[in-house]
């Protein structure tokens, strides 16, 4: 019997009902489980029925309704169901992202904390970097984006970081759609110098941003990997030229400490882990 439908019934008396529990909640998802148990193939209506134990009638509209709505697709020759392709875009584009900004804000309001400058965790969207999670700097002159601003990848810290890790198609496609246009006087706008760059940040595994994107600002990025090794966003710090140039390095070695943590959180495996890459920034409940 499944988890989530099963209701507890012993020595003639019943458990004490949750008022806000909604019961149709507990139905739904005894269904979704149901589909869990076959992942390979599509499942008929009594299949799903006797893995829900719910009545057929109840099941049958659970399934007419979320077909209704688009999330359950139905085979015209047989009749079976399976879990559409708008139920996976709902788990692959949303719940990634939740759960990597719920893992990394702890960490980036303890780096803001200890450097004092703006964090921002950022993804590959289109071949432009987006923020999904900014820690604002508290002091009077900072520099911080939004949730939802995008940048050219080539042009930033948290960009280098993400275009390192892509095969040289995936990067020339991103230079062709999006070109490499000058942001400030220092903005690499040379394909083969990109590629310099781009290869350092391979082997460091950290990226610079020297006022490159606007002037009189620097940022220092480094990647998060997930469990397949993918690199999948980066983080980075950022402020005004003149308070970054000292402790950069001292810098680059935290951010570096927290996006391997980061990574290790979401499954990464690194081959070889040195100890002396050991997070050293105090954190609670990671």
């Amino acid at each position: 019997m499944s988890k989530v439908a099963s209701i507890t019934k012993r020595s003639g008396t019943k458990k004490a009902r949750d008022k806000n529990f909604v019961a149709a909640t507990g139905k739904i998802f005894a269904v979704l489980e149901a589909f869990s148990q076959h992942p390979h193939s599509a499942i008929s209506l009594e299949e799903v029925t006797q893995s829900a134990q719910l009545a057929k009638t109840t099941v049958h509209r659970l399934l007419y309704s979320m077909q209704k709505i688009g999330y359950v697709d139905q085979h015209r020759e047989n009749g079976k169901y399976m879990l559409s392709q708008k139920f996976f875009e709902l788990g692959r584009d949303a719940l990634p992202y939740q759960r990597l900004t719920s893992l990394a804000k702890p960490f980036m309001n303890a780096l803001m904390l200890r450097f004092g400058e703006s964090l921002h965790l950022g993804v590959l969207e289109n071949g432009l970097v987006t923020n999904i999670a900014v820690c604002e700097s508290q002091h009077p002159y900072r520099i911080a984006g939004v949730v939802g601003d995008s940048n050219y990848a080539h042009s930033t810290a948290m960009g280098k970081c993400l275009l390192a890790f892509l095969s040289d198609q995936e990067l020339d496609d991103i230079i062709r759609i999006h070109g490499l246009p000058k942001r400030a006087p220092a903005t690499m706008t040379n394909r083969a110098q990109l590629m310099e760059e781009v290869e350092r940040v391979r082997q460091d595994q950290v990226a610079t941003n020297m006022g490159e994107n606007m002037e009189g600002v620097i940022c220092v990025g480094a990647p998060i990997f997930n469990h397949e090794g993918k690199a999948v966003a980066a983080l980075s710090i950022s402020g005004p030229s003149v308070r970054m140039q000292q402790g950069m390095e001292t810098i680059k070695r935290e951010l570096k400490r927290v996006t391997l943590r980061l990574s290790i959180l979401l499954g990464y495996r690194p081959p070889k882990i040195d100890t002396a890459t050991a997070v050293t920034v105090n954190v609670s409940n990671t």
